[in-house]
């Protein structure tokens, strides 16, 4: 069965309320990007499939970008994908993260679900810079992805330090779980130590998983959020920084991640379902969504998002779309060969 067909298998009912036209354009999309395109009109439209001329071929892509009708339909296409690929699923492990674009006007929050290997894109969504890691933005963002995912699967939602207690707050509000770590000069409160308040640099933590018990995160009264806390610190790895020449020097960057990585996982979570070791391999999953970043803006190896620079949201949203669309037919095709050669 070839590429094409089984976009088409998988896609028919994501896909089937639209215009037949972006039906075609956005699987021929999929198709140039399978074929080896990266994320820039120019390299969509040289790899398309057909006979027509390359110069026809770009105007197409041009088209499908500019196509208001098109970019109406975007959410209701992220929709339908989500719930087609969660609609089986018993338990959805979904990690959330923001990342910076090219064109450093915008950045994008994005939910993968977490899977065997790379995770899955669900949800993509692109923000002004200004209004990166707002609350309103993020609890909007929550809300369009649990309306999608499955409402009978169990839903635990990943995420680093980045994310505060206005995030975790939310997502008990809607009935659904969290994990995410701890960073800065929070306080923090154990049930087992009263009303003792402290910070997390007063914690001892050893290589062996550990769960410290129920408490509560953070002093102020308007901003605080029951859970429970878990503590792991892994052996040094040893890693050294190495930088070759032509490398830009980022040293902010690296201090951060130096520190980062030194200190011990403060995992804050609204379960304690989970065993510790689990919960810190839970959280250790959620670098597949880094995997996901890498792999769509690096030009040696991925879909070489950096080298499109667009400075209109419209430009940078189709793209994203057939990103998503490759993606997921990888992981559809991947699990049917796999059963296929089992069977």
């Amino acid at each position: 069965m070839s590429a094409r067909q089984v976009c088409q298998n998988f896609f028919c009912g994501a896909l089937a309320p639209f215009h037949k036209y972006r039906q075609n354009a956005l699987l021929d999309a999929t198709i140039a990007l399978i074929n080896g395109a990266s994320l820039t009109l120019t390299s969509i439209g040289r790899y398309l499939p057909g006979t027509a001329q390359v110069k026809n071929k770009i105007k197409r892509v041009d088209r499908l970008l500019g196509n208001e009708s098109l970019h109406h339909d975007i959410p209701l296409i992220f929709r339908n994908i989500i719930s087609m690929l969660t609609n089986r699923l018993s338990v959805c492990v979904i990690a959330v993260d923001w990342s910076g674009y090219p064109s450093q006007e915008y950045h994008v929050l994005r939910a993968s679900l977490i899977c065997d290997g790379r995770s899955l894109p669900l949800l993509s969504w692109i923000v002004p810079s200004e209004k990166q890691q707002n609350a309103k933005v993020q609890q909007a963002f929550l809300n369009t992805l649990f309306e999608a995912v499955n409402p009978k699967a169990r839903v635990i939602i990943v995420t680093d330090a980045g994310f505060q207690n206005d995030w975790f707050r939310h997502i008990k509000s809607l009935g659904r779980d969290f994990i995410g770590r701890i960073r800065g000069n929070v306080r923090m409160r154990l049930d087992s130590k009263g009303e003792y308040w402290f910070r997390r640099q007063e914690l001892q933590a050893s290589t062996k998983p550990e769960y410290l018990g129920p408490g509560m995160l953070a002093r102020s009264k308007y901003t605080r959020c029951d859970g429970h806390f878990y503590l792991h610190k892994k052996e040094p790895k040893g890693r050294k920084n190495k930088r070759s020449r032509c490398g830009i020097a980022r040293p902010s960057q690296i201090k951060d991640a130096r520190s980062a990585a030194k200190e011990p996982w403060l995992i804050f979570s609204s379960t304690n379902n989970f065993k510790p070791r689990e919960i810190m391999k839970l959280y250790s999953r959620r670098m597949q969504i880094e995997q996901n970043f890498r792999d769509e803006k690096s030009e040696r190896f991925g879909f070489g998002l950096r080298a499109s620079y667009s400075t209109t949201i419209y430009g940078e949203l189709a793209p994203i779309v057939s990103a998503q669309c490759r993606d997921s037919f990888s992981f559809i095709s991947v699990s049917e060969s796999q059963s296929y050669t089992s069977g």
